[in-house]
């Protein structure tokens, strides 16, 4: 059983995880639309491999759906290990900003879904 603060901790990170989430799809949306609208050298797709630090199949399914969601972005595989997702963006030309991006919706997902002192791997 949990305690009551864990259990307002990991409500109020749901309760954030969600309203990110749906500012993020919001504001993505306006992105991809207006680029596939007017097309401009942004768009630039490919793939990246992100490095898991989520453990449970869960964590791995719920990041995996959020980055799903977000228009501009698709999981293309995740790793059997559970150890790296790969992730294709229309917006890949710095690999780096993207998997940074990447690892900060994956600090929310263990946010939201972690016990204390069980996030990352």
């Amino acid at each position: 059983m949990i305690s009551v603060a864990e259990f307002v901790r990991r409500t109020g990170a749901l309760i954030g995880l969600v309203a990110w989430t749906a500012q993020a799809i919001v504001v993505a949306s306006a992105q991809v639309a207006r680029d596939i609208i007017a097309p401009s050298p942004r768009l630039t797709p490919g793939i990246v491999i992100l490095p898991l630090r989520c453990r449970t199949p869960m964590q791995v399914a719920t990041l995996s759906a959020l980055i799903t969601l977000t228009p501009g972005t698709l999981t293309v595989t995740v790793d059997p290990d559970l150890a790296e997702l790969w992730v294709h963006s229309m917006y890949a030309d710095q690999p780096d900003q993207l998997r940074a991006g990447l690892a900060a919706v994956e600090d929310r997902v263990l946010g939201a879904l972690s016990s204390p002192g069980s996030a990352g791997r």
